[in-house]
């Protein structure tokens, strides 16, 4: 039977040299992991991610708001800006825009106990106001008030918050957010 293949296949030459490969242990497992969370840990700790693990006083620096009110003032021809808010409340936001001759004027602040409270006001049309803030259940008037002389309609907002409206020489303004009561009262109480 020539030319048939062996049984079985000869052994290698004694001669020939196998490649060792370093053994994977666990010891060099746990190593690398060990490195790279110490990596890891360096950079939550120096970099900006620190305020992940150690809030603390790491907040925005506040706002300043007195570029949105000017331009308010010019587009609308006059504006209620907040005055005299207490001293524990940081601007956080403040926005302007300007469409077909209409402005909106957006200012948030941050109030004691994480809460916040916003103000809103434009020279365009209230019930467009109401509506892009509050939402639909906005449109409903729940009640009155007085502050600083000055007749206000409560509301709610879509998202269950209280809510202050009113009408003022051609001005709306809402007054809304997660504070409580008397931070929304001074707020609104603050305008001129």
């Amino acid at each position: 039977m020539s030319g048939d293949a062996p049984a079985t296949d000869p052994a290698p030459p004694a001669d020939v040299v196998r490649p060792s490969r370093p053994a994977k242990t666990f010891t060099d497992m746990a190593r690398s992991l060990g490195l790279m969370a110490v990596v890891i840990a360096a950079l939550l700790l120096l970099g900006p991610a620190r305020t992940l693990v150690f809030p603390g006083k790491a907040t925005m620096a506040p706002v300043d708001y007195s570029h949105p009110v000017a331009a308010f003032a010019k587009v609308a021809g006059s504006v209620l800006s907040p005055v005299g808010v207490p001293r524990s409340w940081r601007a956080n936001a403040a926005t302007f825009d300007q469409a077909g001759g209409h402005a909106h004027l957006h200012i948030g602040f941050a109030t004691p106990g994480a809460h916040f409270a916003g103000l809103d006001e434009t020279n365009g049309p209230s019930t467009a106001l109401v509506r892009r803030v509050l939402g639909a259940r906005g449109a409903t008037v729940t009640g009155t008030t007085s502050i600083g002389g000055q007749p206000w309609d409560i509301r709610r907002s879509q998202r269950g918050e209280e809510a202050l409206t009113t009408t003022v020489g051609g001005l709306t303004v809402v007054v809304t957010g997660d504070a409580d009561d008397a931070q929304l009262r001074a707020l609104a109480g603050s305008l001129s």
